[in-house]
């Protein structure tokens, strides 16, 4: 890149910042790791790579089915919501409307926790693995928590064996994918065995499948009919329909081993063994009247339907996590936990030992009832409904945060089988839904300024062009920005000349647009004798913000609008305040502010900023936090410092790039404020920062900052986390 300015005609007008600012270089002769340096001088930088610790990604989120004709609240969590109390965002949805959006987070996540929250405050939690695009709909098919079923496999890479079916013959070479493709003809049959692995992506009729030892995938877009298909006893056997493929088997099914369906199967009887399990996320049909017996456990997370009469028996465990069905009558032995909807068509018989146990405002109705065992109740209360007669014998129990509901008046049952606050009554509503088509009642959503969020869910129920608050990266949580100062010079890289923690506070209202942008900043550290300015660019045009509150000036260096923006800058600029020394006042007698240890210290400043918009935003129009940050140098405002990959303001001096260490393209979106090696002038840590100690340089406090920067971020995402061995406690100030 072309020089702007020649190096040697600038040392002597920069000679007063390395003065100010130089400090010692420290060696570590300790070994090192591969890749590990204890001078970021030393490190070797790939292009492109600008010291990111967070990701973009996009969310393309629906809702379909919704038991509410009201708006729910997402929020998104990077733990799970029981170990992390604040989400990093939050939006509104509504049935039929799609939420596409950009997200920031963290670099380095494996997967994601979206908690939905519906009108009626009832929430539950959907766990997601982080890809590029998110793409999830609430409510179809399940309405609890829920895991993301994997991708379908195809018949077109990574088979060992290709091949159309015609007779008689074996898959039986161990972990070999054999995948058959075409029209089934209707003859031979098929035996899998020695660990191979069966792939079915063609349709039509095969008359015999025996699974020996191996898996069989029924692929989507495979539609596969079979008339005896044996699964024999083996820990390995498994097989599994994937999600838009379909299995239909016309005679008797009873597996010895695992079946796991994400795609529609239907089978004309079922007994399910105890060694076999049944996993089912889509929609799993008995479809005849004949006898179902189950004795392996069920955990179902989409639609089961028994046709005919069933039996649980003892020893099989259900897991209902949405709709399951028993349309003639149900023999109960064993155990059902129903985090939904569990209805019986005809009598239903809870046999003594046997128990139904009901979470959360789950429901559960049947015809009949005969109850000999137990009906319990936990969390939130949950409702039984019988609609004809309901009986109960001595030993019975119906306990805990149950409501017992017999539309047409209780028949046989005792005040004595109600236990631990189980009541009586019809008036529990349930919403109605996906998974709970019947539902109870009609809950009302109070909704006091009409603004389509629930009061139960609205952050500001009396304002209707508020409605929510988006935190980043927390409502109790803070990132970190950290500076050197001596650019366009190489500086010590202790990233301690000025050290800001930030948190933002987007006021949305109902439609997700940002109506203010609220932000705080803990002034830290500063670890040099410069007085310098710390601002934020948005993305919008000045005109976009009717006011901006919060501001501290102490000297003449900046000139604003009316409304508090920055004059003379083409996008909104805010100048937090203008010279750090005024805000963190010096006055230990030392040269820093809190960046060696044992000294006096000073108390760590917070200024709180205020930026209302003339009209609401989208929040892709204001970019993504943390906005851009910078300083400006000794109160020289066209120095500026910013994140690598950032973009100068309008005010900022460009003659300045490409001068003594800087390697700036200002025509590059990618290549500003970084060196000819590719290092940066400034940090940013989502998770907070422990700076290092004066004069300590960053790679030897953090011992994988280097390997990290080395792979372009690949490695060692959460270098500054208080891990084993990631730190060095007495390079860090304290």
């Amino acid at each position: 890149m072309m020089k702007l300015v020649a190096k040697s005609s600038l040392l002597i007008a920069f000679a007063l910042f390395f003065t100010s600012c130089e400090k010692d270089q420290n060696t570590d002769s300790s070994p090192k790791a591969v890749g590990q340096s204890s001078s970021t001088m030393d490190l070797k930088i790939p292009n492109g790579f600008n010291f990111e610790t967070t990701e973009s990604i996009s969310l393309d989120l629906n809702i379909d089915q919704a038991p509410l004709n009201a708006r729910y609240l997402l929020k998104v969590y990077t733990e799970n919501p029981s170990v992390v109390a604040s989400p990093i965002y939050q939006a509104f949805m509504s049935n039929g409307a799609s939420l596409n959006t950009g997200l920031t987070i963290p670099a380095g996540l494996q997967q994601l926790y979206l908690v939905m929250q519906a009108p009626d405050g009832s929430s539950f939690l959907t766990i997601v693995p982080k890809s590029e695009t998110i793409s999830h709909t609430f409510y179809r098919s399940k309405n609890k928590a829920q895991v993301e079923s994997f991708g379908s496999p195809d018949c077109v890479s990574g088979c060992d064996h290709s091949q159309t079916h015609s007779n008689w013959w074996e898959a039986n070479i161990e972990d070999d994918v054999y995948c058959v493709t075409g029209s089934y003809n209707g003859s031979g049959g098929i035996t899998v065995k020695n660990g191979a692995i069966l792939r079915l992506c063609g349709s039509g009729s095969i008359p015999n499948i025996t699974l020996n030892k191996g898996q069989i995938q029924i692929v989507a877009g495979a539609n596969v009919t079979v008339n005896n298909f044996n699964i024999n006893s083996s820990g390995d056997n498994e097989l599994v329909v994937y999600q838009g493929a379909t299995l239909t088997i016309t005679n008797w099914f009873s597996p010895n081993a695992d079946v796991v369906n994400y795609g529609t199967m239907n089978v004309a009887a079922l007994n399910l063994n105890s060694g076999a399990d049944l996993e089912n996320h889509g929609d799993f049909t008995v479809t005849t009247t004949n006898y179902c017996s189950f004795n392996g456990d069920v955990d179902n997370y989409g639609t089961l339907i028994v046709s005919g009469n069933a039996s649980i028996n003892s020893g099989s465990e259900f897991k209902n996590y949405c709709g399951l069905y028993f349309n003639g009558d149900l023999q109960h032995n064993g155990e059902i936990k129903c985090y939904s909807y569990t209805k019986v068509g005809g009598k239903w018989t809870i046999n003594g030992g046997a128990k139904h146990e009901m979470k959360n405002g789950a429901m559960a109705v049947c015809e009949d009832l005969m109850l000999n065992g137990k009906i319990e109740g936990k969390g939130s209360t949950s409702l039984f409904k019988v609609n004809d007669r309901s009986d109960a014998n001595w030993g019975a129990e119906i306990k805990k945060n149950i409501q017992f509901c017999d539309v047409n008046g209780i028949e046989n049952v005792a005040a004595r089988n109600f236990k631990d606050g189980a009541v009586e009554g019809c008036s529990l509503v349930i919403p109605s839904g996906s998974c709970n088509p019947e539902g109870n009642g009609q809950p009302q959503i109070a909704d006091a300024d009409n603004d389509g969020v629930a009061d139960e869910l609205d952050a500001y129920p009396n304002d209707a062009s508020r409605a929510a608050n988006s935190y980043f990266p927390g409502e109790n949580s803070y990132g970190t920005v950290a500076y050197e100062d001596l650019w366009p010079a190489f500086g010590d890289y202790d990233f301690n000349d000025l050290v800001v923690d930030y948190r933002y506070q987007q006021v949305l209202n109902a439609n997700n647009e940002v109506v203010d942008l609220k932000a705080r900043f803990v002034s830290r550290a500063m670890g040099g004798s410069l007085d310098n300015g710390f601002g934020i660019a948005l993305d919008v045009a000045p005109s976009a913000i009717s006011s901006v509150s919060g501001t501290r000036y102490f000297n003449n260096v900046v000139s604003t609008n009316a409304n508090g923006t920055e004059s003379g800058q083409s996008n909104a600029v805010i100048i937090v305040y203008d010279d750090a020394s005024q805000v963190l006042v010096n006055t230990t007698g030392q040269a820093f502010v809190n960046t060696v240890s044992g000294n006096p210290t000073v108390a760590p400043d917070t200024t709180d900023i205020t930026i209302n918009f003339s009209s609401a935003q989208t929040a892709a129009s204001l970019g993504t936090a943390p906005y851009n940050p910078f300083i400006f140098v000794n109160q020289t405002r066209g120095r500026e410092v910013h994140l690598a990959g950032e973009a100068p303001t309008d005010l900022a001096d460009a003659s300045l790039f490409g001068t003594l260490d800087d390697d700036t393209d200002p025509n590059s979106a990618d290549d500003t404020y970084k060196s000819a090696n590719n290092l940066p002038w400034a940090i940013h840590v989502v998770g907070g920062f422990n700076y290092p100690e004066e004069r300590v340089d960053i790679s030897q406090a953090y011992n994988y900052f280097s390997v990290w920067a080395q792979s372009g971020g690949v490695s060692y995402t959460t270098w500054y986390d208080d891990q084993p061995g990631y730190l060095n406690i007495s390079d860090l100030y304290q």
